[in-house]
């Protein structure tokens, strides 16, 4: 038969059938729409990073940066201010003509605590990279803010602010006096003014003295993140060349790659920051395609099932056109031309669709630059007609088997195939081969590589409880339906088991979707609580404020602020025990890191009794200090190599003790003595400095495994600012805490503390819940859609199996069931096909879920406990939303077949 005739067929077929290929294009559409959505994103997100960095450093001539701004945490070591040595070379260099060292630090703005960052105005505009409007401020009360922010707080140029003095509060901000500040100018930055718009400049040189102050208490260089630092400066130079560039970075080497700055023209930084974000939209890229993978996948379930259906009804056709000279091999050419058609002209209305998102989200949002790049529509167009195609085949080629007399037959159904026993065999191997690598990361040191050998386990597991699909969905199935009574849950128990393909693949479009949010679902909760639980148990001492380190406090204001935090919070919810340490001196000793020279160090040490001990760290029930004994944080213990026979130094302003060291059997970061010990050094009412600060050594080997430790204990991190003066108050939270309740005590211990934050166990806990929180529900949105197309699939199969069974559900009429058991009967079966692959995805979901989290907490630390928390909420949801989706799904259908006359449906089509 000519091809022209059967494409001339195939045309026809389209447009007699394209209703029943609506629900199935909606699926490729879905998918389409996805992935062009994907990379519109990354390729936007780009876009707009680079619009970003242009309006930040496009008008800067030359920029000097931190190691640690370089490193963009790349090397944790790395400083991220610049020390007050490498600010003086910089502003007397010969290779410089003018210069604006950018001095900031976090604070507050108005009543409502908003969060600002505060900085040094530059000295002039045109070194400034900011559009500015006005005169720039050049006394210590004038401002300059953005215009975003001007137009939030109603303000315009000249207008007074009063606010707390912005150079005190640095440092000692309770105490900074209000002061009147004049707005003398106003900044655009375009593009990237949403991320700079709480950015507050001030005139003149407090802000630059204070900071050099406090980095002079430390040696040249601030170790504390919320004081006043500079991380950056924008030079211009007197020759603007590559030459005068390099001679620069030789003048600001220091030998050591964590404080040598880098000196960067606006391009050469431009490129810099791109390159490192890059990879960052690399790996967004990569989990985003992961997830359009899988709702391709769900599709190709949807798709294949459409395409069975409808040439199992077609079978008498195709055996007619046998009949009159078609080879087979032109039937399923003709076939895939229709899917081609179908796949085709859905994918361009998903993908199109993206580009009239993105123009919405363009108009929308100024600050988000929106890449309408031909690329995301090309690859989901192609992607998604592949897939239909590809998924369209193993039906199509059913039509090989049709022979010329079956037009003949009044029975044309397709035999029913028992599951394959191949499939099941190679389903039996990846689950043995999935177990071998899950045994192999469970006994590897290595976290990367066994986090890496579980991923690949998963995916095992997850392939083979998909080939093993149709021996474990169908006596599912079968089971339900055995506990239906009634008529009608009979008939749908026999519909569902008389076409197993087509119940295996509608089962396994729910059953990935199922699987996958099992997985996510289970991992959030274990981790979640496994990683609360280790830190009560290394932080007893849930969490902690000091008052009092700076050289600029008063400290026996800072003793009254501290009673007055801790009785405030003494009264909060979830708050178990509270503590006030006193301020007792300083302690000296030896630090002998590995691989480095000994170094003598300095921390601060405070008082408590043995009954405030144990009342806010519980972990240490077994420690009672006496005279002359101080307790000592672990890592500090092992940094220095101590024992029973060591003698530590305490100093103070009343004298100097010589104490026995005591190991503390917890994580936590202190220096502790009894009250009678702290007296004898320190008088704890009215605190005073009790040395002069710590230098830190010269040798860049020593200087390198000391930052390195002081990552892992912020005791250590301390140490080159121990003046003896900080006043802590501690607090230990009721446990177990819900990640909500964290939170909320979290804000609660700032709103007492004036808007500052706790530090300790709470606050990490807090990082980490929210980290898991954004991932969590960042992996439930984008799994949404490909459980709205699995949703779509049961539709389809539904309305598609209606169809083939109109004859045989107008016999059922005619017998006397009546409408109502129609759609019990139709609903039943969808419902039963769903619960069995809601009940397979679930446990396999949570199983699979339970390893990967047993080697990912593993991976975290050897010694933390899995806790196997269960899901046990989210599950049930899951079960009761499947429910009701396959439930709403088949609504349609079966109205739809208990509406149709049983005359209509008996009469010959």
């Amino acid at each position: 038969m000519a091809t022209t005739t059967l494409s001339t067929v195939a045309r026809a077929n389209l447009r007699a059938s394209k209703k029943k290929y609506i629900l199935t294009g909606i699926g490729i559409a879905i998918s389409s729409f996805f992935i062009s959505a994907v990379l519109m994103l990354t390729s936007s997100l780009q876009a707009t990073l680079d619009a970003t960095i242009g309006d930040v450093y496009a008008n800067s001539q030359n920029v000097v940066i931190s190691a640690g701004v370089e490193s963009q945490g790349a090397n944790p070591t790395a400083k991220f201010p610049m020390s007050n040595d490498t600010v003086k070379k910089i502003q007397e260099s010969p290779e410089v003509s003018s210069s604006w060292i950018l001095y900031t630090f976090s604070g507050t703005y108005g009543a409502d605590k908003e969060k600002v960052s505060y900085g040094s105005a530059p000295p002039s505009k045109d070194l400034s990279p900011f559009n500015i409007e006005g005169n720039l401020p050049s006394k210590d009360t004038e401002l300059l803010v953005s215009k975003t922010f001007a137009e939030k707080h109603n303000l315009k140029i000249g207008d007074k602010v009063t606010m707390p003095n912005v150079v005190t509060s640095a440092t000692d901000k309770d105490n900074a006096k209000d002061t009147e500040y004049t707005l003398t100018a106003t900044f655009s930055t375009g593009i990237s003014e949403s991320q700079m718009s709480n950015d507050l400049y001030i005139g003149g040189t407090s802000l630059a003295d204070i900071a050099r102050q406090l980095a002079d208490e430390e040696g040249g260089i601030v170790s504390d993140p919320s004081k006043p630092m500079a991380p950056q400066a924008f030079i211009k130079l007197k020759n603007d060349t590559q030459e005068s560039r390099d001679a620069l970075q030789k003048e600001l080497n220091t030998g050591d790659k964590n404080t040598t700055p880098k000196v960067f023209s606006n391009t050469q930084m431009m490129d810099h920051l791109k390159k490192t974000f890059s990879s960052l939209f690399d790996v967004l890229g990569t989990i985003l395609v992961a997830f359009a993978i899988l709702a391709l996948l769900v599709s190709s379930f949807v798709i294949s099932n459409t395409f069975a259906v409808l040439v199992g009804q077609r079978t008498r056709e195709l055996a007619l056109l046998r009949t009159l000279g078609a080879r087979g091999g032109s039937l399923v050419r003709m076939l895939l031309m229709e899917s081609l058609v179908i796949g085709l002209f859905f994918s361009i209305i998903g993908s199109a669709a993206v580009y009239a998102v993105g123009g919405i989200l363009n108009a929308m949002y100024s600050t988000f630059v929106v890449n309408f790049s031909p690329m995301a529509f090309i690859v989901g167009v192609l992607m998604c007609t592949v897939v239909t195609v590809l998924a369209s085949l193993v039906p199509a080629r059913t039509a090989l088997r049709i022979s010329p007399i079956s037009a003949m037959s009044a029975n044309t159904e397709q035999a029913v195939k028992k599951p394959s026993i191949i499939g099941g065999i190679i389903g039996v191997v990846l689950a043995i081969v999935g177990g071998i690598l899950t045994t192999a990361a469970l006994k590897d040191n290595n976290g990367g590589t066994a986090i890496t050998t579980i991923m690949w386990a998963c995916l095992l597991y997850a392939l083979a409880v998909f080939l093993l699909t149709p021996w474990i969905l169908l006596p599912l199935v079968r089971i339900i339906g055995s506990v239906l009574r009634g008529q009608t849950g009979k008939l749908a128990l026999a519909n569902s088991l008389r076409s197993p393909k087509r119940t295996v693949s509608t089962g396994r479009a729910v059953l990935v979707g199922t699987l996958v949010i099992g997985i996510v679902l289970t991992g959030h909760s274990v981790l979640s609580t496994s990683i609360a639980k280790e830190l009560d148990r290394l932080y007893p001492v849930t969490a902690y404020a000091p008052f009092g380190e700076s050289s600029v406090t008063n400290s026996s204001a800072s003793v009254t602020k501290a009673k007055n935090v801790a009785d405030k919070i003494k009264g909060l919810k979830n708050v178990e025990a509270v503590s006030v340490g006193s301020a007792a001196g300083v302690i000296e000793y030896t630090a002998k890191p590995d691989n480095a020279d000994s170094i003598n160090l300095k921390d601060n040490v405070m008082s408590l009794s043995n009954d405030d001990l144990h009342k806010v760290s519980t972990g240490e029930s077994n420690i009672n200090l006496k005279d002359d004994e101080v307790l000592v944080p672990q890592d500090i213990w092992d940094l220095g190599k101590f024992d029973n026979n060591t003698r530590l130094k305490l100093t103070g302003p009343l004298g100097t003790v010589e104490a026995k060291p005591i190991k503390a059997e917890t994580k936590e970061p202190f220096f502790v003595v009894n009250p009678a010990t702290g007296a004898k050094v320190q008088d704890a009412s009215n605190p005073q400095p009790a040395t002069s600060e710590q230098a830190m050594p010269e040798d860049p080997a020593a200087q390198e495994a000391l930052m390195k430790a002081a990552k892992e204990n912020p005791a250590l991190a301390r140490s080159f600012a121990a003046r003896g003066t900080a006043t802590m108050v501690l607090m230990r939270a009721k446990t177990p805490l819900t990640s909500s309740d964290n939170s909320q005590l979290q804000s609660e211990l700032a709103k007492a503390n004036d808007g500052t934050e706790f530090q300790g166990g709470l606050s990490i806990r807090k990082s980490n819940d929210q980290t898991l929180s954004i991932m969590l529900n960042a992996s439930l949105i984008l799994l949404a859609l490909a459980v709205v197309i699995a949703v779509i699939g049961v539709a389809n199969t539904m309305t598609l199996s209606v169809n083939e069974r109109r004859r045989e559900n107008a016999m059922l009429r005619s017998l006397g069931l009546s409408r109502k058991q129609l759609r019990r009967m139709v609903s039943t079966e969808a419902v039963m096909i769903t619960l069995g692959a809601l009940a397979m995805g679930i446990v396999s979901g949570v199983l699979i879920g339970l390893v990967l989290s047993r080697v990912l907490v593993r991976s975290m630390r050897e010694s933390m406990e899995m806790v196997p928390a269960l899901p046990i909420t989210g599950m049930v949801l899951v079960l009761v939303v499947g429910l009701f989706a396959a439930f709403a799904a088949s609504a349609i259908p079966a109205f739809r077949s208990a509406r149709q006359s049983p005359v209509e449906g008996l009469r010959s089509r």
